[in-house]
């Protein structure tokens, strides 16, 4: 079940009189249903559950826990519904005055809603239904508010093209917060233009949403900068989220909090996150669908792990209805054993640091002070990387010159060397490198990373990994000839799905030099060696349930 905690608070009730019949009683829809953001904006407290119109409310009802919010698509639901929890809302997402939620029970029965049991506080909003003789529970009203913790900023990028954050709780933690993004065409502020595909994009460690898919180190955003903005202007609905890790101030110096603060808890996190925004596409009229669920580096691990949680799931529960899978990978082949036991090696090594009670991973901080001191003194002499320059050493941490190789070898940005010395980058524009250096969150937990390497090692069990053979979504990977690159193609393997693409960009043909991780976002011709290829398997795959 997922944990979100909001509800959405609708302005106006349409609950029939319970002695009356359904033909008899009028539908007065909510006439602010257009105004998204003040629905929104009067969110609070609860789980939720989407209803699409060819879903069944009784079934939603079924899997809900006492107190959820089960929102549901306009339509007419042929069933009886039988509510016997407590707390349970029914509400009507309607999105214009012509917009009806009808639950219609079979000819030969008098309720199309039934309440047994013990189900006090019942809420039903914005649906026509009859209902007679209650007998518990109070007689249905407006949906009761609370006090919302649901912040929204919205920002005005060229070419109409918005970009929405959205601040949400998922949990009663000081830092149980997500940013949810959402990069979209509208017709005019506030109302989106019909999308042909959605994603929704996790990022990778140590990174974030603005630092790799928007901004990408450029405050020039256009669409051959921006994944997010290429994607918007090709008409494709784009979300992603800023896992909570990435919240925590860098003043903090007290980490106990993120011991156990691990890849279940992401997946939590991004199912959560998923349900919301499947509501806020239905209130801005994309539709309450399914989604295609996007992992780059480290979020591919959590990626596959929300969709194989799924398999698992009643389907009135599922989010996802495509996995991209982003130069990483889950397992390795038997061909890679060395590749292997370099991750078991680097697993070792984080548990030992956890053992000894450090559970943060700064990179952030680090990585933070090689952009800032390859942008204030260039040329001086690199304090962390003795005997290069402050920016060569910015190139040094993404290139990974030659005889500084991890297994499997791979780099950041394709580079080029006067022997082992970064003199410039092959793919890439440096500024933009160093610029995303200074723009990442400072702390990721620890135990992410090192779940993520035990996962791949294969030697100790973990738990997100174990319905991965049950995956049947359609599956795109893409890879880095310099990174991950084919690599990744044997995960996808080790699933269900039969819909599989593989795809690996390659540009000089050697790893050293090749195109790298990082070039997949901030590479000067990306736009159309990657994220043109991402945007028509989208499209394909719109209409994919």
């Amino acid at each position: 079940m997922k944990f979100l905690f909001i509800w959405l608070l609708v302005h106006s009730t349409n609950c029939s009189d319970p002695t009356q019949d359904m033909s008899n009683t009028p539908f007065v829809p909510n006439q602010k249903a257009g105004d998204w953001v003040t629905f929104l904006d009067d969110l609070y407290n609860g789980p939720c559950i989407i209803v699409p119109r060819n879903g069944s409310v009784q079934d939603a009802v079924d899997q809900a826990q006492p107190g959820e919010s089960i929102y549901i698509e306009p339509g007419i639901y042929k069933e009886q519904v039988t509510i016997n929890k407590q707390g349970i809302k029914l509400i009507g997402v309607t999105l214009n005055k012509e917009d009806q939620i009808v639950i219609q029970a079979p000819a030969a029965e008098p309720n199309s809603i039934i309440v047994s049991g013990d189900s006090s506080a019942i809420e039903i909003v914005n649906i026509q239904y009859t209902r007679k003789n209650i007998s518990t529970g109070r007689t249905p009203g407006s949906a009761s508010k609370g006090n919302s913790e649901f912040k929204i900023i919205r920002e005005e990028l060229p070419n109409n093209i918005a970009h929405y954050q959205f601040q949400v709780r998922v949990g009663k933690g000081q830092f149980d917060v997500v940013k949810i993004h959402r990069v979209v065409r509208e017709n005019k502020p506030y109302q989106p233009v019909r999308a042909q595909g959605s994603v929704f994009m996790l990022h990778g460690a140590s990174l974030s949403f603005n630092a790799v898919f928007l901004r990408a180190g450029t405050d020039n955003m256009t669409s051959q900068t921006s994944s997010a903005i290429f994607m918007a202007s090709n008409g494709i609905d784009v979300w992603g989220m800023d896992f909570a890790w990435t919240l925590v101030p860098i003043e903090t110096t007290d980490f106990t909090f993120m011991k156990d603060w691990g890849i279940e808890r992401d997946v939590d996190h991004t199912l959560a996150a998923m349900s919301v925004v499947r509501l806020i596409r239905g209130l801005t009229g994309q539709g309450l669908g399914r989604m295609n669920l996007l992992g780059y580096s480290y979020g591919v691990g959590v990626a596959y792990a929300a969709a194989g949680r799924e398999t698992q799931q009643h389907p009135i529960l599922k989010d996802v209805k495509g996995l991209v899978a982003v130069d990483q990978v889950m397992k390795y082949s038997a061909d890679d054993e060395s590749s292997r036991q370099s991750v078991c090696k680097a697993a070792a090594a984080l548990k030992k640091q956890m053992d000894d009670g450090i559970y943060q991973n700064s990179g952030g901080v680090t990585f933070g002070r090689f952009g800032n001191l390859a942008t204030t003194a260039p040329n001086d002499p690199s304090p962390l990387v003795p005997g290069l320059t402050n920016f060569q050493a910015a190139l040094f941490v993404g290139t990974n010159p030659p005889g500084n190789p991890p297994a499997p070898f791979w780099h950041f940005v394709g580079g080029q060397f006067i022997g082992a010395i970064p003199t410039g980058l092959l793919h890439s524009d440096p500024t933009r490198w160093i610029n995303l250096l200074k723009s990442l969150p400072p702390y990721q937990p620890q135990r992410t990373g090192y779940e993520s390497r035990l996962c791949i090692c294969n030697e100790v069990d973990v738990t997100f990994d174990d319905h991965m053979g049950k995956i049947s979504v359609p599956i795109l990977y893409i890879g880095a000839g310099g990174a991950f690159g084919t690599l990744g193609d044997y995960s996808s393997t080790q699933t269900r799905s039969s819909d599989i693409t593989n795809y690996t960009i390659t540009q000089t043909g050697e790893r050293l030099t090749d195109f790298g991780h990082g070039d997949l976002f901030i590479g000067n011709d990306a736009a159309a060696l990657v994220w043109n290829r991402l945007y028509e398997w989208l499209v394909s795959h719109n209409n994919h349930s």
